[in-house]
Order: structure tokens, then sequence, then C-alpha cells
């Protein structure tokens, strides 16, 4: 059939909301595309979830996930290590799908390491054959964060584009189709990597499915980078989540020298439609027990800094919503 002028030009402008329609349709894991994180269900997505410490609590990490879901997380950041057993670990993300949260695995077995090499050996641990059949079980609800802070400060952008360019080609030679999280380097606070070289790490993989993290503690300390920051990204249509947060603590006499507002981090996300995930459930060490979002005693007793993230006007129960997927 002969299309006329104007035929023509509609069906042009048709094409990409139909292409949009079908990778929607077929989408089998999470996607992004430009600064939305989309679920398998062609449906956006924003994290409103919890770091929990499954590597060093076994049990009492894997009971907290009842009530980590009775408080409105959509999401939950299982803090893994490679020496924990697969097993542990697909028990642990079955239950997260049964309580309609989304889990999200990182490793934190090489956390401030500048090592390329080192961070490759996360990929590779991924990548192995039959963790790789086990993962993609879940790959419609999973989300995959390489490794926690790899790089310290002296990582340059270069190095970060570089190293984190052949761990995500090898978890997409893998055959991992689903959104790989990446960290920022700097102890996971130095966000100047994603503003001059996100984009091209973006390009780089394959399927052009990245979600960039940043953590936010003393090198936050001033509320208008937060703001500022937060915004270039934005402005850059990067795909990007706060993936770990604290507070001042102690007028920033804390071991993180954090001053951290974190009441502007939460106004701030919930504005741009950024998800963040504080820092973490409970268990912290006695240094960083300022961190516990419950009481170690219970698991479950809301502390001040729970309630502040938890609880307020900008917290998870208040703006949380699950995935389409569930």
């Amino acid at each position: 059939m002969k299309l006329n002028r104007i035929s023509a030009k509609r069906l042009s402008a048709l094409v990409p909301i139909i292409l949009m329609t079908v990778i929607s349709i077929n989408a089998q894991s999470f996607t992004t595309r430009d600064n939305k994180l989309i679920d398998a269900n062609g449906k956006k997505f924003v994290i409103k979830g919890i770091n929990n410490p499954h590597a060093w609590f076994g049990q009492k990490a894997y009971d907290a996930l009842d009530e980590i879901s009775s408080i409105g997380s959509n999401t939950v950041r299982i803090v893994w290590q490679t020496r924990g057993n697969d097993q542990e670990l697909e028990r642990i993300i079955k239950r997260c799908i049964e309580l309609r949260m989304i889990p999200m695995v990182e490793l934190h077995d090489v956390t401030g390491s500048p090592s390329k090499e080192r961070l490759v050996a996360m990929a590779q641990w991924y990548s192995k054959a039959e963790r790789v059949a086990m993962l993609k079980q879940y790959e419609k609800y999973l989300l995959l964060n390489i490794a926690n802070e790899w790089g310290d400060h002296q990582v340059s952008s270069d190095h970060w584009l570089d190293s984190y360019t052949d761990a995500v080609n090898i978890m997409r030679n893998a055959g991992y189709n689903l959104t790989i999280v990446v960290d920022a380097p700097g102890w996971g606070q130095n966000i100047t990597p994603f503003i001059e070289r996100g984009k091209d790490l973006i390009k780089a993989d394959p399927l052009h499915n990245i979600l960039l993290s940043v953590h936010m503690y003393g090198s936050w300390n001033d509320p208008e980078k937060i703001k500022k920051d937060l915004k270039a990204c934005r402005k850059l249509k990067l795909p990007l989540i706060v993936g770990e947060f604290g507070y001042n603590s102690d007028e920033g006499n804390n071991n993180l020298g954090c001053k951290a507002d974190h009441k502007v981090i939460l106004e701030t996300c919930n504005k741009l439609k950024y998800g963040y995930i504080p820092w973490s459930w409970t268990g912290n060490n006695a240094e960083n027990q300022w961190l516990d979002l419950v009481s170690p005693d219970d698991w479950k007793t809301l502390t001040w800094w729970g309630r502040e993230v938890i609880s307020s006007r900008n917290g998870i129960t208040a703006t949380s919503k699950r995935a389409s997927v569930f």
C-alpha cells in the first residue's frame, strides 16, 4: 500500500512508541531508560529500601525480612560476600520475592580497593555457570550490585570507567540481562565519575542497562552539594540511587565524620524521583552503631535514625510503592 505524506509522517512519529512498547512487553528483567528504572512490566520503579547485613548475621537477618517488608520497604540490598553459601543466598532472594521486595545482591569483599583485578574477580564470581543458572531464575525481580564501594579516594574517572567496563562485560557475556548496579568510587562517595563518565559506562554496556549508586557520608556534609550534584545527574538523565547514607550524628563527631543532612537527601531524592537505601537495619559494630535503624536487641524496635528515614514525611513508609511485578 502506498502511503501519502501525512500517513508516513504519522507512522514515523509512532515508531519510537511502538518500539518501546515491544521492549516493555518482551522485558524479562529490570531495565533503565534515561534517569528511570523500569521493571519487567515496563512500569517505573523507585527504590525505597533497606541495607540488611545477611553476610554477618545469618538467620537473624533472614528473619528480619518480615519486619523490613512490614515497614513498606520495596527493596532489600542484600549485604553479601563471596564466602557465602549459594543455597542460603537463594533462600534470601526467594523470601524477598515472597514478601514483595526487590532483592539487590551486593558483594562486600573489595570495599575501598582500587584494584581492577579485584573488581573483575567480583564479576567473575557472579559469572560462574552454576551461579548464573541459579540467579537467572529470579531475573524478573533481581538487581545485581557488582561490588560495594569499590575504589578509594584516588580512583580517577577513567580508571573507574575502564574497570567497570570490563566487569560489566564479563557479566553480560555470562548471560545476565538484568540491571547491573555500579557504585561510585571514593568508598562509594565520589559522584564525579558519574557526572564525567557515567554516560560512557552506560554506552559501553551492550544492553545499556546500568543503575548508578552513590553513598553519602562525610563527603556530603554540604547540603547544597547534595542538591546540586543530584540535580546535575538528573539533568544528564543518569539512572541513579543513593545506595547508602547516614546523618549528622553527634555533630559530626562520629567515625565517618558525617554531618550529612538526611532530610535534604530524602527530600531531594523524592523530588527528583531517585531511590534511596539508608544504612542499615542493625548489627553495626560499636563505632558504627549510630547507623542502626532498629535496636540490635530485638531487630525490630526503631531507633531515632530508623524513625527519621522510615516513619518521617519523606521516609520509606510514606513514599514507597511496590514493583508492579508482584
